[in-house]
């Protein structure tokens, strides 16, 4: 059973490993450098043993390891990819052993030497404890974009004295990065509260203190590209130049196997520089500039600069490159490589804009470029040039007028042709345009047409509509075409019951009728009535002869049985003489 120091060292070093794993998982890349700085290791300072490698500057003998580095400034982060190499056999081959640390890339500090002097931080692990090193340092482009350099003495110059380094007497420090670092910490509180339950809190205080003394130690040289951490220190070899690719100064440490590295170099990162450009274009003609165009008289810089923005002089507001803005009529697009398209410009005249191009170290700066638009004549201007049957504006065949207009002449799209048109227009009967409605007039009605009661109808303009009525046969009044209304639209053949003479109008109010009715005392029985005698009187009795009979009353609404006076009735009435007395010789003689 392992004890509980033996306990934490186990842990530790299985969370070391994590770490280098996470790290190696998460950071991994395939490398793709443009620059690799080699730095050549005579760890028993023998050149009779180890590789010999020719450099630009000479022969190094006896180089036992090399400690490369990348610099692909393409990338976000563009130090890392550190690798080893060891010599086997007089050559020197990739060390597969060799585990990078955390962080896997760092920045590069541009210009952070001074002018055009940048710095690149590097490590590598030496095989073992040494006394003393020779180096010598090599650079190179992966492309052969520039000569490479070496530094194989202190000052550069041949016989300028072998470049020496003591190791430092300080203890190794474990270079494990943040994670490495952060799952120290959290590893040696665990093993606090795990192993030192009794005396935890003040076993917990000394671990936290060995960490904090730990981490300053480790923090002391942070590769970031900031030559703060170096501060107080000595290069080992300097060199007067400002060529790209060539080493200013170079400073080592060593700390127990770990040896840090500080290069400060020209990797040839240049601010671009943008200069005016001057065009001429052709009213109605577009202006294509292929790239490098706008980029093709600046000195673009490394990495070489695009355009990242644009605007129109006097613009307030930027647009992206490869967005299009409004420009001479038309429109401006500029492209990121330089090239730009003003599409058929509509107005003569000088016009300017002004491109941003930068690369990613670099802010950039503003160029101007000038167009010059040149009246020209073409389909569309406006004018009937040469050639030209007709030109309305535009390279557009209409196939209607505007609306408001019924008749119009356009011209084709190519200007070659007059084309008749129609257009829409309020009193077409065709809802349209702008309108509401429209009822195939100009006119605000105030009724409807006669014939039609109730009708919807639309006014002058096309803009409203309005609920309307309208004169019709049968409304008791006379309009429109009639000749008479008698509120209803049948032809009557009889005056109303109780009319003896009417006029009446016909079913269609053209011809008025005149007509005859039954009453009371026509001898007729009609309508109401119960009988009609031929008067409009009330009889009391029949008449002298009768001694029975029936009568009307004189609203022919009732039959009266009446009786009346007779001969014989001994009684004298009537033209009788007598009617039954004494002496009366004749029966009712008659007077």
């Amino acid at each position: 059973m392992l004890s509980p120091v033996g306990a934490v060292r186990s842990a530790a070093r299985r969370a070391l490993f994590l770490a280098w794993t996470l790290w190696m998982l998460v950071g991994a890349t395939a490398a793709h450098a443009a620059t690799e700085l080699r730095t050549l290791i005579d760890s028993d300072g023998n050149p009779a043993t180890g590789c010999t490698v020719v450099t630009a500057a000479g022969t190094f003998n006896g180089v036992d390891l090399a400690a490369l580095t990348r610099i692909d400034l393409s990338a976000s982060e563009p130090v890392g990819d550190v690798s080893r190499e060891i010599c086997q056999g007089g050559v020197l081959v990739a060390d597969t052993g060799f585990a990078p640390l955390a962080p896997l890339r760092w920045p590069v500090g541009v210009a952070a030497a001074g002018e055009q002097l940048d710095v690149v931080e590097s490590y590598t692990r030496l095989l073992a404890p040494v006394g003393a090193l020779r180096l010598g340092f090599v650079a190179n482009t992966t492309d052969g974009s520039i000569a490479p350099a070496a530094l194989l003495t202190r000052n550069g110059a041949p016989g300028g004295g072998a470049i020496q380094l003591s190791a430092s007497p300080v203890a190794a420090v474990p270079a494990l990065g943040t994670v490495g670092f952060a799952l120290l910490v959290g590893l040696l509180l665990a093993a606090t509260y795990r192993y030192a339950r009794v005396r935890q809190f003040a076993a917990s205080g000394a671990a936290l203190c060995l960490v904090f003394v730990v981490g300053l130690a480790w923090a002391a040289m942070v590769r970031d590209g900031d030559p703060s951490d170096w501060s107080g220190a000595s290069p080992v070899a300097t060199v007067s130049t400002s060529a790209p690719l060539q080493f200013a100064a170079v400073y080592a440490r060593v700390e127990g196997s770990m040896l840090h590295l500080r290069y400060d170099l020209d990797l040839g990162l240049r601010d671009g520089t943008v200069r005016d450009d001057d065009y001429s274009a052709t009213e109605g003609a577009a202006l294509v500039v292929a790239a490098p165009g706008l980029l093709a008289n600046d000195a673009l810089g490394s990495p070489a600069m695009q355009v990242n923005e644009f605007r129109v002089q006097g613009s307030p507001t930027a647009t992206p490159a490869g967005a299009a803005v409004p420009f001479a009529g038309s429109t401006l697009q500029v492209n990121a490589d330089g090239g730009f398209v003003v599409d058929a410009p509509t107005e003569p005249g000088l016009f300017r804009f002004e491109y941003r191009a930068r690369n990613r170290f670099f802010a950039g700066k503003w160029g101007v470029a000038t167009v010059q638009v040149a009246a020209g004549a073409f389909c569309g201007n406006g004018a009937v040039n040469a050639g030209e049957a007709c030109d309305d504006g535009n390279t557009v065949t209409e196939v209607a007028c505007s609306y408001g207009t019924a008749a119009c002449t356009g011209c084709n799209a190519t200007c070659t042709g007059v084309v008749n048109l129609t257009g829409s227009y309020c009193g077409d009967s065709a809802v349209n345009g702008p309108e509401v409605c429209d009822d195939g007039n100009t006119t605000t009605e105030t009724s409807c047409p006669y014939g039609t009661p109730t009708c919807t109808r639309c006014n002058a303009t096309c803009s409203a509509t309005a609920q309307l009525t309208g004169g019709y046969c049968g409304d008791s009044m006379v309009s429109g075409p009639e000749v008479c209304d008698d509120g209803n639209n049948t032809t009557e053949s009889s005056c109303p019951y109780g009319t003896q003479n009417c006029t009446r109008c016909n079913a269609t109010c053209t011809a008025e009728l005149p007509l005859t009715g039954g009453y009371c005392g026509d001898s007729m029985v009609n309508g109401p009535e119960v009988c009609d005698d031929g008067n409009i009187g009330t009889e009391t009795s029949c008449p002298y002869g009768v001694a029975h009979c029936t009568a009307c009353n004189a609203s022919c609404s009732q039959a009266l049985n009446l009786t009346g006076a007779f001969c014989g009735d001994g009684i004298v009435n009537g033209g009788e003489v007598c009617d039954g007395t004494p002496g009366c010789t004749n029966v009712c003689t008659l007077q």
